[in-house]
């Protein structure tokens, strides 16, 4: 009996330190460590004319991929205060851990990223994607964005912004921003879409979420 009552408890612990990542964390003064993973390019759609972007060369799936994934992610690392990602959750200690997106982008399949419209991904195709993702921290809550579309047609990209528990890669919050492009040169030019949805969160939707899941 005192064996069937200790394997219950040892399993109700074990239970609870895997769910432990709560959506409230994410609002209030918590222990959880928050991890900021990147933006996932893996499943984006090109959708109309990259051409004009001579800098580039000849622009294609390929040369974006293989160029501006990485370029685009190395933006939040190397100029942190313009792209604020401290600032967008209030919290003074967000850890950045990007290999295991920069891994998941550079393995990337290319031959349909190029579209003529938007894919209109739900949530449940969200939770497909990074449902077997290594992001190598494994506790906590990462954040992520998943790109879905860079529209040279909307002059605007669109990301699902994604709060995940990373012991099982369970979605905590899901939201959809589009963002509006503008700039110099292809790089900058849709860098920008991802500067304004971060604002965005920091200046807009953070108070919102928080009122929503009742923390004060």
């Amino acid at each position: 009996m005192k064996k069937t009552l200790l394997l219950s408890l040892v399993l109700l612990i074990s239970t609870f330190s895997v769910q432990g990542q709560n959506i409230s964390d994410l609002f209030s003064k918590s222990d959880t460590k928050i991890y900021w993973l990147g933006i996932d390019f893996s499943h984006v759609k090109l959708i109309g004319d990259f051409t004009q972007f001579a800098e580039a060369g000849s622009v294609g799936a390929v040369t974006i991929k293989n160029k501006y994934f990485s370029g685009w992610n190395d933006l939040i690392l190397n100029e942190s205060k313009k792209y604020d990602i401290v600032g967008m959750f209030r919290k003074p200690n967000i850890y950045f851990q990007t290999n295991g997106i920069s891994t998941i982008n550079s393995n990337s399949e290319t031959e349909s990223m190029e579209a003529d419209t938007e894919p209109n991904y739900k949530k449940e195709d969200i939770q497909s994607f990074i449902k077997s993702y290594d992001f190598g921290a494994k506790d906590g809550i990462g954040l992520l964005f998943v790109a879905e579309s860079l529209n040279k047609r909307t002059e605007s990209g669109k990301y699902h912004f994604v709060a995940i528990n990373l012991t099982n890669n369970e979605i905590l919050l899901h939201d959809v921003f589009v963002g509006k492009a503008g700039g110099f040169g292809l790089r900058n030019y849709w860098a920008r879409s991802y500067y304004e949805v971060i604002n965005e969160i920091r200046d807009q939707k953070y108070k919102a979420w928080k009122k929503t899941h009742g923390v004060k």
